[in-house]
């Protein structure tokens, strides 16, 4: 009797094997790149300025880097950010950074130090770009930008994918915590930034009812030289939702009068997909006080959703008067 071939029956079993470790490959891999989210992405604008995300965490979707300038103001900056949580990198989504404006490189040399920013648009993975709103704060004049006296100036900047060999001049570590306290009037500042900023209720777009400030902490070599401080605390919408924010304060510029500081100021944060809200977007506020012993900070304020179109910025929703003042208690 002809012996039965078995041939085909022992391939039906071995092809699943295949094909589900290949699935799983497919997953793993996949699963890495939207771990990875934005880490080591280096991008690169108009101006040949560039900005290396060095990590990123798609839990939370913080996010950490560095901005390199040649045009303005010359040097390597430190980006402290927001993406939504667990981004998907098929598609666009919001993103929002903040820029501390004293350099990295070398020591700070010209007013442009005690300026921050924030820019806020999306990511388009497809298009390999980042179309992004730049708002520049600035609590005192800078003679080569007149337009500073202090004030928030917005600008249009679109960002290029470039290999990450092209950023490979940033620095890998931000600057320590300096040790000691500072001066008395370090303290007097940081003790001025954290607690609770209510909005202007006549000078307000009505989005945010006010910010808490829950901590702050220096960079920099040492206290005369601080570069920027990180921020943490929360947003708390009209709604009544508190949403977590990060960001940088800058260093402030010193005044004959004790009580008196002048700096400025980026916050981000992220109002995630809910049943009740159907859309993400991301907050940006960017300001500065005047030192003038009012304790208010001047701010402009950016709304930034997902935007389908590469050639929209944003979505317009923006106030450029939002006046935050400290609660004394």
């Amino acid at each position: 009797m002809k012996q039965k071939n078995v041939y085909f029956k022992q391939t039906r079993i071995v092809e699943p094997q295949f094909l589900f470790l290949f699935f799983l490959l497919i997953i793993f891999a996949n699963s890495t790149i939207k771990s990875q989210g934005l880490t080591d992405k280096c991008f690169k604008n108009s101006f040949g300025s560039h900005a290396l995300i060095t990590q990123h965490n798609t839990e939370t979707g913080n996010f950490e880097g560095f901005y390199a300038s040649s045009t303005g103001s010359v040097g390597v900056y430190r980006i402290i950010g927001k993406t939504p949580a667990e981004p998907s990198l098929d598609t666009y989504f919001p993103v929002t950074f903040t820029i501390g404006w004293g350099t990295l490189k070398n020591k700070p040399n010209d007013p442009s130090q005690y300026w921050s920013s924030s820019m806020t648009g999306n990511y388009y993975p497809h298009k390999k770009k980042l179309n992004l709103l730049n708002v520049i704060s600035a609590p005192g004049p800078f003679d080569a930008v007149s337009i500073f006296n202090p004030g928030n100036l917005p600008q249009s900047q679109s960002f290029t994918t470039f290999p990450r060999d092209s950023c490979n001049y940033f620095p890998h570590k931000a600057p320590i915590e300096p040790s000691g306290q500072g001066s008395s009037k370090d303290q007097q500042y940081k003790n001025l930034l954290l607690g609770e900023w209510k909005v202007d209720p006549q000078n307000s777009y009505g989005l945010i009812s006010k910010l808490v400030i829950t901590g702050i902490t220096p960079r920099g070599n040492s206290f005369p030289e601080i570069r920027y401080y990180e921020v943490v605390g929360n947003f708390s919408l009209s709604t009544g939702e508190n949403i977590p924010f990060t960001g940088i304060a800058s260093p402030y510029i010193r005044k004959k009068k004790e009580t008196d500081f002048s700096f400025a100021i980026s916050l981000v944060g992220t109002v995630e997909k809910t049943k009740a809200q159907p859309t993400t977007y991301n907050i940006s506020l960017s300001g500065f006080s005047s030192g003038d012993s009012s304790q208010s900070i001047n701010m402009f304020l950016t709304k930034s959703k997902e935007e389908e179109s590469i050639y929209r910025i944003e979505t317009n929703e923006i106030s450029t008067g939002e006046i935050f003042k400290k609660t004394i208690k």
